[in-house]
């Protein structure tokens, strides 16, 4: 199995499409500032209309306004930010759950920091949120409610539709979706999840990193926050990231054709990988009700994520131990996704997650399913 290269960690970051590696070097040439009225500006200016339109056609939806960003999280800061400065004569609560991604989490506690009220939902043991859990939290003074759409750890895809349809009463309520795990996964995401805003990441779907965006529904209005030359409707200055956009246009473009077939390829290969992972002698799998075939955590109860992890990569298996996002540097924290479930701590901090790709095959799953049985094997006998 040594140099067989099986990277099972797609909801970290996905490698570059073919079709965006060759979009790239042909926009090279690009290089006008889409600010300046001449020809080269002209030009860079077009490449990101006909990205915008692709990054629309892949959300499903119609109208409206897509700003892009430098990344998820800050699509999803300006999402929660610019809803709370615009809107906060309506009142100052928030309502979110106890397992979004830190990009949710540290704005709104942030906001607390500063009076504001919020009130964290908790997921169900199995990893699910219920809706009207959600619905209930809402208040008269409720600003915005933020939830993401699928878990990025658990794979659990919350019940965003019917939370937009139960606000669609309190029309001052925005309702601010992270979309980053659903974005090219799931067929025309933010029309399906109506939502007020909708967050997406490039580098998740075959994009290079460092380009994000946020869909904004037509007549809703936030505050911008970074100022300067105005950029992006006012909502995001700074001169935008041309070839990066480009590259997002081609993603989004090629998601959209193939997120259905991708889907379904991706859930047979995932059922074939949990069947196998519940062959390991003291594996527990971790699977919502509800869940995005992409994404599938299993916990090996008296084993350490870190250690696991080493061990896999040292026979070319590549996972996580949960976000990357929040698993290295000063904030490194165990996950407060399994916390919020209720997981004892030594299956907190003994929990794998493997995320497929839709190029993976059933060979790629057999030959990392041997190699977890292998060196979980030997892991525990060491003990």
């Amino acid at each position: 199995m040594a140099g067989r290269e099986l990277y099972f960690d797609t909801a970290a970051t996905t490698p570059l499409l073919p079709e965006v590696r060759e979009a790239l070097v042909a926009a090279f040439d690009n290089y006008g500032n889409p600010s300046s009225l001449h020809r080269k500006g002209v030009e860079a200016e077009r490449a990101m209309a006909s990205a915008r339109a692709e990054v629309a056609r892949c959300l499903g939806v119609e109208g409206g306004s897509v700003i892009f960003t430098g990344c998820g999280t800050e699509a999803n800061n300006l999402a929660i930010f610019g809803t709370a400065w615009r809107h906060r004569d309506r009142g100052r609560h928030i309502v979110t759950t106890q397992i979004e991604h830190p990009s949710v989490l540290e704005p709104v506690r942030w906001l607390e920091r500063q009076g504001w009220t919020v009130t964290y939902v908790p997921p169900q043991p199995d990893g699910s949120v219920r809706a009207d859990d959600v619905l209930a939290a809402v208040r008269d003074d409720t600003v915005l409610v933020s939830m993401m759409h699928i878990n990025n750890e658990t794979g659990a895809i919350l019940p965003v539709a019917e939370v937009a349809r139960g606000l669609k009463a309190r029309r001052k309520v925005v309702f601010h979706v992270d979309g980053i795990q659903a974005f090219g996964k799931v067929p025309a995401c933010a029309k399906e999840a109506g939502a007020d805003l909708y967050t997406v990441s490039g580098h998740k779907i075959g994009a290079p990193k460092g380009i994000g965006a946020l869909y904004i529904r037509q007549g809703l209005r936030i505050d911008p926050v970074l100022h300067g030359g105005g950029q992006e409707q006012g909502l995001r200055s700074g001169t935008e990231n041309v070839l990066g956009i480009i590259a997002l246009g081609v993603a989004s473009a090629v998601a959209r054709q193939h997120a259905e077939a991708r889907w379904q390829h991706v859930l047979r290969l995932a059922d074939r990988l949990c069947a196998g992972l519940a062959d390991v002698p003291g594996a527990v799998l971790q699977r919502p009700p509800v869940a995005s075939p992409y994404i599938v955590s299993v916990t090996f109860p008296g084993l350490r994520g870190e250690v696991m992890v080493h061990a896999l990569e040292e026979q070319g298996l590549y996972v996580s131990t949960g976000s990357a996002c929040s698993t290295k540097g000063q904030h490194a924290t165990a996950s407060h996704v399994l916390r919020a479930m209720g997981k004892r701590p030594d299956e907190v901090t003994g929990t794998l997650r493997f995320s497929l790709g839709w190029w993976h095959t059933e060979d790629d799953v057999d030959a990392a399913l041997a190699v977890v049985k292998e060196r979980i094997g030997w892991l525990r006998s060491l003990w």
